[in-house]
């Protein structure tokens, strides 16, 4: 398995956001600048983390994003869902999307797997990861 740049960026950012978290918001290009990433790829996954209510938005001269929870109530899991679409590791995951329910070997070793990266990832708080104690 192999996770995306957007799934990265998006753990570098809320990680930025939690080191900055007991100050204020910080800008998208403060962000851009710590991540190497353009403020437009950056916006799109901001966008992704706010619409899963971790990361809002303070608009205004001195605006920026900033986490709606602190950093240790929100972990690693639920931002890496947030941008990269629950994390399914296979495309029949789920009994529904798959073609061969009946004959399919493999299919509880998937749902094992997703639920153990899923809890494993759980388990890290944004707080541990920005303070690298994982």
């Amino acid at each position: 398995m192999k996770m995306s740049s957007k799934a990265r960026y998006g753990l570098y950012v809320a990680v930025e956001l939690a080191k900055a978290y007991s100050r204020d918001v910080v800008t998208v290009s403060l962000l851009a600048q710590s991540t190497g990433v353009t403020e437009k790829y950056l916006e799109q996954i901001i966008a992704l983390m706010k619409k899963a209510n971790i990361v809002q938005s303070l608009r205004g001269a001195s605006g920026g994003y900033k986490l709606t929870d602190a950093p240790d109530n929100i972990t690693v899991g639920r931002v890496l869902r947030a941008v990269e679409d629950n994390l399914e590791i296979v495309d029949c995951l789920h009994k529904d999307g798959c073609s061969n329910k009946c004959n399919c070997v493999s299919h509880n070793l998937w749902v094992k797997l997703y639920d153990n990266i899923n809890n494993y990832l759980d388990t890290i708080s944004l707080l541990q990861l920005a303070e690298d104690k994982v």
